[in-house]
């Protein structure tokens, strides 16, 4: 089996939620010769999945070592690092997510969590409004994918929750069913 073929099997294995088998052969490809930022990432993602958060982390880490100017591999750091609650660390790197990638609305919503943790709710709102400005086609995955940040969606959803809800008073009613759509599973 070739490099390639043992990545695109690692990924058919993500695909179907086979993380150890997944990660078993993103790591067979990577040792073998495959693009290093390509397996790094991708185990990483499937590490992430399996709330293996360290583990996440060092990949992650191995991407922008190698790729400075990967915004995926910042994006899903930022994400380890919340679900390990290291606000701060998450804040940093969602922000040079965005800074490299503008357009990608998951991570103004992620951040936007991470600032709601750390306080800055002015912020979030502010987040959560470029979220809700981007396509729906990351949100349909999110909460799914990612739903060990329910405790971050449960804060969040308090936000919006009821007519006094604070998020009410900032936020449209579209913009409040499409910040939902992000949390629900």
């Amino acid at each position: 089996m070739t490099t390639t073929e043992l990545f695109r099997e690692a990924q058919n294995e993500f695909v179907e939620g086979h993380l150890k088998e997944s990660i078993d052969l993103f790591t067979r490809a990577h040792d073998e010769g495959y693009d290093p930022v390509r397996t790094y990432l991708s185990r990483g993602v499937a590490f992430l999945k399996s709330e293996d958060y360290d583990r996440a982390i060092e990949d992650f880490n191995a991407v922008v070592t190698l790729d400075p100017d990967n915004e995926r591999g910042y994006y899903y750091r930022g994400i380890a690092e919340m679900d390990k609650r290291d606000f701060e660390h998450a804040l940093e790197d969602l922000d040079h997510a965005i800074a490299l990638n503008p357009e990608r609305g998951i991570a103004f919503f992620a951040r936007g969590l991470t600032k709601s943790e750390l306080g800055c709710e002015e912020d979030a709102v502010s987040d959560f409004k470029a979220a809700v400005a981007y396509s729906d086609v990351e949100s349909t995955s999110f909460a799914h994918t990612f739903g060990n940040t329910r405790t971050l969606f449960d804060k969040s959803i308090a936000l919006m929750e009821g007519e006094r809800g604070p998020l009410r008073y900032v936020l449209n009613e579209t913009e409040i069913r499409k910040l939902e759509k992000f949390m629900e599973n």
